[in-house]
């Protein structure tokens, strides 16, 4: 039954102004002015300021630009890192002028054709000879994978991937991904299990009856979302209950965990795309979704959740500052360890490849830039950017590094300070996985990943979250799960596979679409993003059966269906193509 709320408005309200928001993004007009658009320069001092072009927007890294991870690189490399950051509207724009950042960070199978025919980015290969050492070390499988997939067949290296992990970590890290809930609360109404959507919306409703606004005066929603991220609120934070993964650069895609078939998000039935629909219809007719929802950007909802108004949300890092502020006082949203997966991150042969790093043709420092993704990429780069620097917070000790004790206080502490230290502030910004084996000192290039490190930098939130479950860490949580076949992640359907298997499994991602295609694709997402308004303001069960037979309906008249042909066959050519057994 829908609970009435003074503040909550009408469906025809919502709904209006969520299509003009819709129509005002979809102007690209905001934040293109040309000074967005310019590369880098130098002081007088040499230091070049790199500027970085991120498809994305609510990022941190420029809010501390003098942290001491920003300082170390300055040192090393000679250059200061700004972001721009950009939706997809204003990604488009840029990329129509030409004109760009020195670095562009983007997704080879969605930008790399207009990227390279356009020649807005250049081939990287005879700099890498020069400034690229550690990346010819660390990573040469890579580069020749993206020379051989990512370069529109010249056979050159344009893309650099972050976040490059071949083999499954042993040991377990803290989920970031999955239904974040305000763990302090969740325990105040006895932890109830969650074994599906509609488990979860009762506690939604339980905890909001507890609580109906912070100690500020400031009114809790159950959940909310961002709409400047395409369809991600839709197709992400619901993995763990359908245990479908999004693959490559689309959207309208997701596969199976451990299977070999890709579904139409908009057409199947039981896709993320419906449970998100039904949830959030759910949500909206129970009077627990925020009324700016559909209407809402990124930074907006960042604010929203640093003032601690929603019990739920999809990850930890899209809380805000929530957590970094009440550290020592044990409030703060954790990732419930329930449903059917848990997604602790898996293997990643090829990285991140969706926010895969190029250079700007129009940089006048290519070098700078070179010099900066071999640092990324290196061991000592990845070693600090995750741990920090030596001698201030981590020493050598008996050949190996080891975090001071100084250092676990702040991260357990939080809090600004802890921030200002620009420590894994950004994990795109680093070319190797946590778990990567520095081969000089046998250790992790994440400090912080050891078990012994995860347990003793554990705040007082985690540590009690922790000991809910007879764990020592939060990872240990999930470990224990996965062990005892209650969860399921990323690493299961990898337990029988060879590692030649494993990087055959991983590499192969969605081939991409031509011109035709990529506009009928782009067409299907914007009306996507106009059903999801009329789906979640359905006023009934009825309601909204209807409206989803009249969606689905909508969906192929549109082209759905072409576009599921296309990519279903050639999917099935590029996993026999790689070896894949099907």
């Amino acid at each position: 039954m829908m609970r009435k709320r003074g503040k909550t408005r009408s469906a025809a309200a919502l709904l209006l102004s969520f299509v003009i928001t819709l129509t005002a993004c979809s102007s690209g007009a905001e934040n293109t002015t040309g000074s967005a658009s310019q590369a880098g320069t130098a002081d007088q001092n040499g230091i070049v300021t790199l500027r970085v072009l991120v498809n994305e927007t609510g990022t941190n890294w420029n809010t501390y630009p003098d942290s001491d991870i920003a300082k170390e690189i300055e040192k090393k490399v000679g250059v200061k890192i700004e972001y721009v950051e950009a939706d997809a509207n204003k990604m488009n724009v840029l990329l129509a002028g030409g004109d760009l950042p020195d670095i562009v960070r983007a997704d080879p199978t969605q930008y790399g054709k207009q990227l390279i025919d356009g020649k807005l980015i250049i081939p990287m290969d005879d700099l890498l000879d020069k400034y690229g050492k550690d990346i010819q070390q660390t990573i040469p499988t890579v580069v020749d994978y993206s020379r051989s997939n990512w370069s529109e067949g010249q056979n050159k290296l344009y893309f650099l991937p972050p976040q490059i992990q071949a083999d499954p970590s042993p040991i377990y890290p803290n989920l970031t991904i999955g239904p974040t809930m305000r763990w302090d609360y969740y325990k105040e109404i006895g932890t109830p299990p969650i074994n599906s959507t509609d488990d979860l919306l009762n506690v939604l409703q339980q905890i909001s009856a507890k609580h109906p606004a912070t100690e500020e005066g400031k009114k809790i929603y159950g959940v909310s979302m961002w709409q400047d991220w395409g369809l991600w609120p839709y197709i992400i934070p619901f993995t763990w209950i359908t245990q479908q993964s999004a693959i490559g650069s689309s959207d309208l895609f997701a596969k199976p965990m451990g299977e070999h078939r890709l579904i139409n998000v908009l057409t199947d039935e039981n896709s993320n795309y419906w449970v998100a629909m039904d949830f959030y219809n759910q949500a909206y007719r129970m009077g627990l979704l925020d009324p700016d929802a559909l209407t809402m950007k990124n930074n907006d909802y960042m604010a929203k959740a640093t003032a601690g108004q929603f019990i739920l949300g999809p990850a930890t890092w899209a809380m805000g500052d929530f957590n970094a502020k009440y550290a020592k006082d044990g409030k703060g949203y954790m990732v419930l360890p329930v449903g059917k997966q848990a997604w602790s991150g898996g293997v990643r042969p090829v990285g991140w490849a969706d926010k895969s790093y190029a250079i700007s043709k129009s940089s006048k420092y290519p070098e700078k830039a070179m010099e900066f993704l071999n640092y990324i990429h290196s061991y000592e780069g990845a070693r600090t950017l995750y741990s920090g620097i030596e001698g201030n917070h981590w020493n050598m000790e008996n050949g190996k590094p080891q975090l001071t004790k100084e250092t676990i206080e702040m991260k357990v502490n939080g809090g600004d300070a802890w921030e200002r230290t620009g420590i894994a502030l950004d994990q795109n910004l680093i070319g190797l996985g946590g778990s990567v084996i520095d081969p000089k000192t046998k250790t992790p290039v994440n400090l912080f990943s050891t078990e012994e490190s995860m347990a003793a930098s554990s705040t007082t939130l985690e540590k009690d979250f922790s000991k809910h479950y007879g764990a020592s860490y939060p990872g240990e949580v999930v470990s224990k799960l996965v062990q005892e076949g209650k969860l399921q992640d990323e690493n299961t359907p990898l337990q029988n596979m060879t590692a030649e298997e494993i990087i055959q499994e991983n590499t192969v991602v969605l081939p991409v679409l031509n011109d035709d295609l990529l506009k009928l694709e782009t067409q299907l997402k914007e009306l996507a993003a106009r059903t999801a308004a009329t789906m979640i303001l359905s006023k009934s069960d009825e309601d909204f059966t209807a409206n989803k037979q009249e969606a689905i309906a909508a969906f192929k008249a549109a082209g759905a269906d072409q576009l599921t042909q296309f990519l279903t066959t050639e999917y099935s050519k590029a996993l026999q193509t790689a070896g894949v057994k099907q």
